[in-house]
C-alpha cells in the first residue's frame, strides 16, 4: 500500500492513459472499420485526458522535474539561489491554492449540468482541478520538507 501511495500518479495516470488509448484505438475501429461511431469515446477520451494530464504534472512536482532555465539562475550564489528557489516554491504553492479555490468554485456551478454521451455531471471532470492541484500541493510541500531535512542532515 505504501508503494502505491509514493507512485499514486504514476500507478493511476498510466492506467488511466491506457485506458484513454484503448477507447481511442476503439473508436478509430469502429469509425474506420464498421462504419459506426462509438459516441461517447470522445467525450471520454478528453475527461480522461485531463486526468492524465493534472496527474502528469503532479508526478513531476514530486520529482522535481520541470523544466526551468538553469543557465542565469547558475551565475548567482549558492545561497541566493537557495532563497530563489524557494520564492518560486512559495510562488508556486500559492498558485496552487488559487487553483483549488477557483476550480472548486467552478465545479459547484457546474454541479446540474450533464455530459450528455457519458451521462454524468460535470462536476467529475471539473473537480479534477481543485483535487489534482490539491494533490500536487501535496506533492510540492512533501518534496520542499524532504530537501529541508536533508539540507539540514548534511550540516
Amino acid at each position: 500500500m505504501k508503494k502505491f501511495l509514493k507512485n499514486f500518479e504514476e500507478i493511476v495516470g498510466g492506467s488511466l492513459f491506457i485506458v484513454m488509448l484503448v477507447v481511442l484505438v476503439a473508436q478509430i475501429f469502429s469509425r474506420q472499420i464498421l462504419d459506426s461511431p462509438i459516441t461517447w469515446s470522445e467525450q471520454l477520451a478528453r475527461f480522461l485526458f485531463v486526468y492524465v494530464a493534472y496527474l502528469a504534472v503532479a508526478s513531476e512536482i514530486k520529482n522535481d522535474g520541470h523544466v526551468r532555465i538553469e543557465y542565469f539562475f547558475d551565475k548567482f550564489p549558492a545561497k541566493v539561489r537557495t532563497v530563489i528557489y524557494y520564492i518560486f516554491q512559495l510562488l508556486i504553492a500559492i498558485v496552487l491554492v488559487l487553483i483549488i479555490y477557483i476550480g472548486y468554485e467552478m465545479s459547484v456551478r457546474k454541479i446540474p449540468v450533464e455530459i450528455v454521451s457519458l451521462r454524468i455531471s460535470y462536476l467529475y471532470l471539473y473537480m479534477a482541478l481543485p483535487v489534482l492541484s490539491t494533490l500536487m500541493l501535496y506533492r510540492l510541500i512533501e518534496r520542499n520538507i524532504k530537501e529541508i531535512r536533508q539540507k539540514m542532515e548534511v550540516k
